[in-house]
């Protein structure tokens, strides 16, 4: 049987949706109605008013990732350059920029959608050990370089070990994805859920979409925002983007002697460990994830394999000593698109210049689909980026590779400050 998120469950999503009539043509198709694919056709509109875009879901609005993950609007949503921006001064602005554009859309977004529950936050990141702690210390020194604010201070809980903040923003992820697609149909979008796409096939006139069960769609470009999904369609020149499982938990709801133990409710915490968990409060419930895995696909869209299970919950009690008071709800599991460098991919496809690709947004995509969303908005359009800090964004991105040299180096320090003691491992 199929079944649902916590946020898609409290909010009625249904598999049962009615089915929508379709158009035969169009000027432009998307197809993903996650937050990638919302995003794009809200920027495709904004650029040019009047122009036809269809919106194509095999399930429901907020079906995958965006329906599933723990409502991070990441601050810092390109982590790879971190790596970089001391000696890449293009890094250090991108950083700057993304950090500066994700508080911007935080406030539009809490102006503009109060149902999605935008909340000014704190990221707090969280080093479990001597390792996890000198690399958090040079990030502190990598942010300070380049002027994004933070805190950084010794955590007394863990052993003094360091704890970086960051001001950001949370959301609640299917509320949102929701209101971006009424905010789209608003500005002319037709959404059609229920709608699986099969095929795409470019022609000299453009592109025909292949659907399940229903006459296909002529398109004259078409924008790919199906991320975990892309490889379940047939389409040219699919970019190479690897599907990672990430896992989650919710509690019943709190005893309020516990609620007051976790806080003010007004961070997102991120243990920095192997398993790279994660956990917030919902109103009374607690969130808990984790334990990304290539290797271990569960059996059914939503499934949790009883081995993840086992270790997510064994990371749990770790995080919250006091767990066994814990009293688990629900459980989900989510796939996302990630590609080498954790940046997405927004590009023509080869030898099909009708389709777009807006995929790859891994882990940081509640954030990037939308600050992302014009790039993708303006290949669709054949026009240039309006602005020119996303041009230069969109420049920097492209250019971007494997950072191998920055990874050596931040092992090497790490080694190093491991190796002599460093003092700040455990104060600022």
């Amino acid at each position: 049987m199929l079944r649902r998120s916590y946020w898609q469950e409290a909010n009625g999503a249904s598999a049962a949706l009615p089915n929508v009539e379709l158009p035969s043509e169009a000027d432009i198709a998307v197809v993903g109605g996650g937050l990638a694919g919302v995003s794009a056709a809200i920027a495709i509109l904004q650029r040019q008013p009047g122009v036809r875009v269809v919106l194509l879901e095999a399930r429901f609005i907020g079906f995958g990732a965006s329906g599933r993950s723990g409502g991070l609007i990441s601050p810092v949503p390109a982590p790879v350059w971190l790596l970089t921006a001391d000696r890449n001064p293009d890094h250090a602005w991108a950083l700057r920029t993304l950090n500066s554009k994700v508080h911007e859309l935080g406030k539009w977004l809490a102006a503009t959608m109060p149902g999605a529950e935008v909340v000014p936050s704190t990221l707090r990141l969280q080093a479990m050990g001597r390792f996890s702690a000198s690399g958090l210390a040079r990030v502190a020194t990598t942010l300070e370089r380049i002027g994004i604010a933070f805190a950084l201070a010794p955590d007394a809980h863990r052993g003094s070990l360091l704890t970086l903040e960051l001001p950001t923003f949370t959301v609640h992820p299917y509320r949102l994805v929701r209101a971006l697609a009424t905010y789209a149909e608003g500005l002319g979008a037709q959404i059609c859920e229920h709608a699986h796409v099969d095929g795409i096939v470019p022609t000299d006139g453009g592109v025909v979409v292949q659907l399940s069960g229903r006459i296909p769609l002529r398109t004259r470009k078409l924008v790919m925002c199906t991320n975990a999904y892309t490889g379940a369609i047939i389409a040219p020149s699919a970019p190479r983007a690897k599907v990672v499982h990430n896992y989650m938990l919710a509690t019943e709801p709190l005893e309020e002697d516990a609620l007051r133990q976790l806080g003010s409710g007004r961070a997102f915490m991120v243990e920095l460990n192997k398993s790279y968990v994660f956990y917030r409060l919902h109103r009374t419930r607690l969130l808990y994830g984790g334990v990304e895995t290539l290797f271990r696909k569960p059996a059914s869209e939503f499934a949790v394999p009883t081995s993840v299970r086992k270790a997510l919950e064994g990371q749990l009690a770790k995080s919250i000593p006091w767990y066994r008071r814990l009293r688990i709800a629900s459980a989900w599991s989510g796939a996302f698109h990630s590609t080498t460098t954790d940046l997405p991919i927004v590009t023509r496809a080869a030898g099909a210049g009708a389709i777009v690709f807006n995929v790859g947004y891994g882990g940081t995509g509640l954030a990037l689909t939308q600050l992302l969303a014009p790039h993708a908005a303006a290949l669709a359009l054949d026009l240039p980026l309006g602005d020119a800090d996303d041009a230069r964004l969109g420049a920097i991105i492209h250019d971007t590779g494997v950072p191998i040299r920055g990874l050596l180096r931040l092992g090497a320090g790490v080694a190093w400050d491991v190796t002599c003691g460093r003092s700040h491992l455990k104060s600022p």
